[in-house]
């Protein structure tokens, strides 16, 4: 008997978490990758420490993982990396050096899927108030990692890791370029940490004027957006004017006591963890430390802290954004701007929508990711925190009003990850 008749032949499927992340962020989704399609895998590393850091500390996990299944007499035939928020960029940088450690002259590169990334960071040339704010404080208080989001960290000599990760010519584009599919869902509204253009990868937005649209749900999932066009002019605005005004009452009545509570308890914690993070890059960076997969995590807050200040964190954002509306769902079934989106939802747009006042790295970054067939998926979750419905989160999101989440992860899981 051929001895290769005794090993089983495994698809290896990498979920990763994001920024104060840990694994139970993508329980749901593993447990309906499970469900449908066999075993998965869950990754958990600290967010802080910077895009590289973090993708070198997931890198070795994979290998361990990859080590155990050989020595179980499990051969890895396909490799797919699911990344969600932040461990989205953790994924394009990981894949990168597997790459170059030749990972995958091995093994296929099937599936590169992302929620929620933000692929392009953050920008600064921004006027909204909200938006404004966390892109000023994202590389002050989120260490190496809120560099990495501004474009002011200095990777390769002076150039940003984020550029380096979207060059043509170095590893991370090669990589993600031998994947089979790349899929990317991007949150058209209520998600003020990672807003659509750059989850999408581009250098619009055509959902910041949300009112001024109608949709077109996608047959299969109605949370999924398959066209858009732009609303004849309305006669009647009264109610809409008389809807902003009572959310911006709202939001001035309770902003004065909700604002200094949070900002006491939860960016006086991120500060903390920003401190420790930037102690520990300084170890690792002069070779002080090496990173052992095995070690065992201690993070300065447990996870039920974590989840805490993730989910106020975006609460505020979203309450506090009132310069977008938020409306209820508008549907058509009419015809669409020329070109708005085609039968695979990859965005393609030939009406004049503004561009993203971006700065030149992020567009040649845009620019050079577009060159690779990019399946994008418009998600539109219509609830109070797009970030976290997106994949059903936690447990809220599971028992109370993750419905619209769990549709989207059903499609995802039935219709959209390839075996």
């Amino acid at each position: 008997m051929d001895e290769n008749e005794n090993v089983k032949s495994t698809h290896l499927v990498v979920c990763v978490h994001g920024l104060w992340g840990n694994p139970g962020h993508l329980q749901y989704l593993v447990d309906q990758l499970i469900k449908k399609h066999g075993n998965s895998i869950n990754i958990s590393s600290y967010t802080f420490d910077g895009i590289d850091i973090c993708g070198d500390r997931l890198v070795e996990e994979i290998k361990e993982k990859i080590k155990s299944l050989k020595e179980d007499g499990i051969k890895i035939t396909k490799f797919s990396i699911i990344g969600y928020s932040l461990g989205g960029l953790f994924s394009r940088y990981a894949i990168g050096i597997l790459y170059k450690q030749g990972i995958f002259d091995e093994i296929q590169p099937w599936l590169f899927t992302t929620f929620a990334t933000p692929h392009l960071g953050t920008i600064s040339n921004v006027q909204r108030t909200i938006p404004k704010f966390i892109n000023w404080a994202s590389p002050r208080i989120l260490s190496k990692t809120g560099e990495q989001f501004a474009w002011i960290d200095k990777y390769d000599g002076n150039t940003p890791i984020l550029s380096v990760m979207s060059d043509p010519d170095r590893m991370f584009f090669k990589a993600l370029k031998l994947f089979q599919y790349r899929k990317i869902y991007a949150n058209i509204l209520n998600d003020n940490t990672v807003p659509y253009w750059t989850a999408a990868i581009e250098e619009i937005d055509p959902f910041e004027e949300f009112d001024q649209l109608s949709l077109l749900k996608n047959e299969k999932c109605d949370v999924i957006i398959d066209k858009i066009s732009l609303k004849e002019d309305e006669k009647n605005t009264i109610f809409k004017k008389a809807k902003d005004t009572l959310k911006y009452l709202l939001v001035a009545l309770v902003a004065p006591i909700v604002v200094p509570i949070w900002l006491i308890t939860v960016v006086g914690s991120v500060y903390v963890q920003a401190m420790i993070s930037q102690r520990r890059v300084q170890k690792i960076t002069q070779n002080r430390i090496k990173y052992d997969v095995n070690e065992e995590q201690t993070q300065f807050l447990p996870n039920i802290a974590s989840n805490i200040e993730q989910e106020n964190i975006e609460a505020m954002a979203n309450m506090l954004s009132s310069e977008k509306s938020v409306t209820s769902e508008s549907s058509s079934s009419g015809s669409t701007s020329a070109g708005a989106y085609n039968s695979i939802n990859t965005l393609i747009y030939e009406h004049n929508f503004p561009k993203v006042p971006s700065i030149d790295e992020q567009r040649e970054a845009c620019k050079n990711l577009n060159k690779l067939p990019l399946q994008k998926y418009a998600v539109y979750m219509n609830g109070f925190n797009s970030h976290a419905e997106i994949v059903v989160r936690n447990k809220f999101y599971n028992f109370m009003n993750g419905k619209n989440g769990k549709k989207l992860i059903k499609h995802f899981v039935e219709e959209s990850f390839v075996v």
